[in-house]
């Protein structure tokens, strides 16, 4: 997919016409008010084995990626030629059985309207029908959606690679990257619920263009699901904002709080709150919601670097600085 360097994005598309013709399909509304991760990674949940690999004749699934919150990543190659039924020639292919598939219908709601290179393309979705593993006779319907396929690696890795923390330059330029993401999609009135490393794309290797994938857990402000924004807990536990685990209004605030952990994790290489180790759901309502506490900011941190977290990690929504504000910080 044709991208050129941009003096005011890092990565931009050349023109409109140069976008991915997009076949997308009727998602399905979801309503969920309460959609949570613990603080294990979802592949640490689901384990390591493989399901049913889905099968089309549109594409071919080569290789088994992992897990993500419950489906199955392949990569697979495209089988279509011509441009009617346009598809690129590798994509990732995330796959569920259709009864437990409202979290990859949440998502496609989001990706098929989100049009802009800081989020992952979406190419549609397809239902298929699989034997079952352990009984042939028996046949499911899997759900399966088209994204964008990136050989980079993602954030939590690229930390790890860099034996636990980022250099402040580097996160400063990831930061900014991060910021015009959710700038974009706060502008469509989404809240995305859970920014945090597995979930930023590197797509680019040495270069810090990033973006946002996995909106299982987005909602959009104003919407039926959404109503008062009241009692809307959404995200990973140790991610989440004070107002939201105390079942006040959900709103884009939630965003920048997690933004700061996803920041302070480059910074120092370390989880936020992974001192107080592994906690149940009623720990991290007590340590996050009713403490007082926030994440700890190493002193060894430059000031503008504190200064920011700080912004970022204010316990009040009301005094927490927006999206548009963090942009122009002096850091």
């Amino acid at each position: 997919m044709p991208r050129s360097m941009s003096s005011d994005r890092l990565v931009q598309w050349d023109d409109d016409s140069n976008r991915p013709h997009k076949k997308l399909k009727h998602s399905t509304t979801i309503s969920e008010t309460s959609v949570i991760e613990d603080d294990a990674d979802s592949s640490t949940q689901m384990g390591h084995s493989i399901k049913t690999i889905p099968k089309s004749d549109r594409w071919v699934v080569t290789r088994y990626l992992g897990n993500s919150s419950r489906s199955s990543v392949y990569l697979a190659e495209s089988t279509i030629e011509g441009e009617e039924d346009y598809l690129p020639e590798e994509m990732t292919i995330k796959s569920i059985e259709i009864s437990q598939a409202s979290r990859l219908m949440n998502e496609e709601k989001f990706l098929s309207r989100l049009q802009d290179p800081v989020v992952v393309s979406f190419y549609g979705h397809e239902v298929t029908i699989e034997k079952d593993e352990k009984d042939p006779l028996l046949e499911k319907m899997y759900y399966n959606t088209l994204q964008e396929y990136s050989s980079g690696r993602n954030l939590a890795t690229h930390i790890e690679k860099n034996r636990g923390k980022l250099p402040e330059d580097d996160v400063r330029s990831l930061a900014n990257e991060i910021l015009l993401g959710l700038k974009y999609i706060h502008e469509e009135k989404i809240i995305r619920c859970d920014i945090k490393p597995k979930n930023i794309i590197l797509p680019f290797e040495n270069n810090l263009f990033a973006q946002i994938s996995g909106f299982g857990k987005a909602i959009k402000k104003g919407s039926v699901e959404y109503g008062d924004g009241l009692g809307n807990r959404r995200g990973t536990s140790r991610l989440l904002p004070p107002e939201v685990m105390m079942d006040m209004v959900l709103d884009y605030g939630a965003d920048v709080w997690a933004f700061g952990c996803t920041v302070l994790e480059m910074l120092t290489g370390e989880r936020v709150w992974s001192e107080f180790g592994k906690l149940d759901w009623e720990g991290w309502k007590t340590l996050i919601g009713e403490s007082g506490s926030v994440p700890y900011i190493p002193n060894y941190l430059s000031d503008k670097a504190k200064d920011f977290l700080a912004k970022c990690l204010e316990r009040d929504p009301s005094k927490r600085w927006s999206v548009d504000s963090l942009l122009e910080h002096e850091i």
